[in-house]
């Protein structure tokens, strides 16, 4: 080969290796343009929060009556038709009298037979009395004057009965504000005792029957407010109360549900049978400091919230960076051409190292450091191997307490004022990449899910990224800062 050969192929790998290195040094940075994402944050409000327990049903009835007869009787006139709205205490029926004038006047006849025998009885013992009759014979004509009265009394009570049989049994009313809803009698027909003549139904007084599981049952109370919703019945809400809790459960699925019923205090524009959600209002805060739930995460019983850093805050995290984040948690610091290989676990390269220095704190660090929290780490994702208290892409995380919750909102009693920032985590994707990157909250891990009454424990959560090299990034949902 003559040496201008040499020459050409010398210069062309010279070439090769400065557009090598400049795409080494120039080519962006994905995982710093993920963590350099504009954050997405909420402000700390006051407002009100309501915990409760929901369920579904149907429109229903409170009152439903069915109207039977006391005694048998002809009916003389029914005094309302299906479909009428009645009062309490209205008359619906009346019955005819009996017909007992025979019997009436043979009673009558009796009677004054009878009286004339008792006026005949006392003469007749005059009588003795005035003829020196023996003391036998006036006690004689005395019993017989007694027996004439005693039958007089007995017959008057006879004629008595008879007068009241004579009178005709007693009309049935309304026993409540209702519609009537059958009719089963008509006039001139004789009713027997005990049967169902009328039923109605209250339509203005309605109530939903809902079922509430046995782990909520006992914060349910009578009177406690609810709020219904019809489905039929758009963009309008109607206020109830508790006014019946079953005292038995029915078995679903290995769960007791327990049928709470809640009566709406105005109905208007409801019908019987529509379909309704019902919300019971088991907790109710007003003017307390609140933030978005996705904000709120838990470790090992502890709530976290992240918030931004400031400016001044940043840059000093941002120079801090350049010394800490090259800092591996334990172990020695391989030199030499290990820049863009990958680092042994707990280890970190130095000396030539370009590729790690300054760039390797997304997810390329050893494990965290003992007293890391097992349960996932706030904003952790990206510390790689910083301290579990140290900030990550412009945020911190802060300690707060936290009260009662519902689907979108959680109180926040201290470690918060009105107006600060708290950043709510998103998930990023580049488009370019093959796995999905992680959010801007650096793979937040140990994100409790809510659910009503309580927190539930956090699920998953950051294992602090165990020294993956920079093409993967820790295991622990980190992004991977290095190139391919």
């Amino acid at each position: 080969m003559n040496k201008k050969k040499m020459v050409i192929i010398a210069s062309s790998a010279v070439i090769v290796a400065i557009a090598g290195i400049l795409t080494y040094v120039l080519w962006p940075d994905t995982g710093k343009e993920a963590s350099a994402a504009t954050l997405n944050t909420a402000l700390v409000t006051k407002g009100s929060i309501l915990n409760g327990v929901s369920g579904s049903g149907s429109v229903s009835p409170i009152n439903t009556e069915s109207i039977r007869t006391k005694e048998a009787g002809e009916v003389d006139s029914v005094m309302v038709a299906k479909g009428d709205v009645v009062k309490k205490g209205d008359v619906l029926i009346t019955f005819v009298a009996s017909d007992l004038s025979d019997k009436m006047k043979d009673a009558e006849k009796s009677l004054t037979s009878l009286k004339t025998e008792l006026t005949d009885k006392q003469e007749n013992y005059k009588t003795l009395a005035m003829n020196n009759a023996t003391e036998d014979e006036l006690a004689s004509a005395k019993k017989a004057i007694e027996k004439a009265e005693s039958d007089i009394t007995e017959q008057q009570e006879s004629i008595s009965d008879l007068e009241e049989d004579m009178l005709p049994p007693d009309p049935l009313t309304a026993p409540i504000d209702g519609t009537i809803t059958a009719v089963n009698i008509t006039e001139g027909e004789q009713a027997q005792n005990g049967s169902e003549l009328f039923t109605m139904t209250d339509y203005v007084n309605l109530s939903v029957t809902v079922q509430v599981d046995e782990l909520d049952i006992p914060e349910i109370k009578l009177d406690q407010a609810a709020t219904i919703t019809v489905e039929a019945l758009e963009d309008q809400e109607f206020d109830g109360k508790v006014i019946e809790i079953a005292k038995e459960g029915t078995s679903s699925n290995g769960v007791s549900l327990f049928d709470v019923t809640v009566g709406l205090n105005e109905a208007e524009g409801v019908l019987v049978g529509m379909s309704a959600e019902v919300a019971i209002t088991i907790e109710e805060k007003n003017d307390v400091l609140t933030v978005p739930i996705e904000a709120v995460s838990e470790v090992n019983g502890k709530y976290y919230v992240n918030v931004p850093l400031s400016e001044e805050s940043n840059s000093e995290a941002g120079t801090a960076g350049d010394t800490v984040d090259s800092q591996a948690p334990s172990g020695e610091m391989p030199s030499g051409d290990a820049a863009d290989g990958q680092a042994p676990s707990g280890e970190m390269p130095s000396g030539d190292a370009a590729g790690w220095q300054g760039r390797g704190t997304e997810g390329r660090g050893g494990s965290f450091p003992s007293g890391a929290p097992s349960g996932g780490f706030p904003g952790g994702g990206q510390t790689g191997g910083r301290s579990g208290s140290s900030s990550a892409s412009g945020q911190k995380r802060v300690e707060v307490t936290v009260g009662i919750h519902d689907e979108s909102n959680i109180e926040i009693v201290s470690g918060l004022s009105a107006g600060d920032e708290v950043i709510i985590p998103t998930v990023i994707s580049t488009g370019s990449s093959s796995s999905a990157e992680q959010s801007q909250m650096g793979g937040m891990g140990g994100m409790g899910g809510f659910s009503t009454g309580g927190f539930s424990g956090g699920s998953g959560g950051f294992s602090g990224g165990t020294g993956g090299p920079p093409s993967g990034g820790g295991s622990g949902g980190g992004m991977g800062g290095g190139r391919q």
